[in-house]
């Protein structure tokens, strides 16, 4: 029992020097409110803070698809018109500043909206992560379902 105890405390020490910070993280910095702010503006369908952020030879994946910054802003303001009522309520948003020099911030959230042509009320849950340069996105990566999507825009 003895041994086990020093063989357990040999390793718990080993394991903690043995762990390295390779970032810092916050949920308060101006990355992660400009992250929050582009939540509210594209419920309020306002695209202006977008486009002052996403650089504009950003490279952006929705799902398994990449497209353009035109794209994805065109998409974006596309959801208006076919939900209304689209909210943002829940959203967990953080920042990573890696020692390597390289910034990501990563949301996760639930997104809401009520279809235009069948009225009902969609709830989809979804996460952004935002690679930052010079404070513009460089590289924007969203995963999402798009079954409502496919669904509303099906329907009669």
């Amino acid at each position: 029992m003895k041994n086990f105890f020093l063989i357990a405390l040999l390793f718990s020490a080993t394991s903690l020097i043995a762990q390295k910070t390779i970032a810092s993280v916050s949920d308060t910095d101006e990355l992660s409110m400009n992250v929050k702010k582009l939540n509210q503006t594209y419920a309020q369908n306002d695209f202006s803070l977008w486009n002052d952020l996403l650089a504009d030879d950003a490279t952006v994946r929705v799902n398994n698809s990449i497209v353009d910054k035109q794209t994805i802003l065109s998409g974006f303001k596309g959801h208006h018109s076919i939900y209304n009522d689209i909210k943002i309520p829940e959203m967990i948003v953080e920042t990573k500043y890696f020692k390597d020099g390289s910034i990501w911030t990563s949301e996760w959230f639930t997104w809401l909206g009520t279809g235009n042509k069948t009225g009902v009320r969609y709830s989809n849950v979804g996460n952004f992560n935002y690679q930052w340069k010079d404070g513009k996105i460089i590289y924007l990566v969203c995963i999402y379902d798009t079954a409502g999507m496919s669904m509303e825009l099906g329907a009669n």
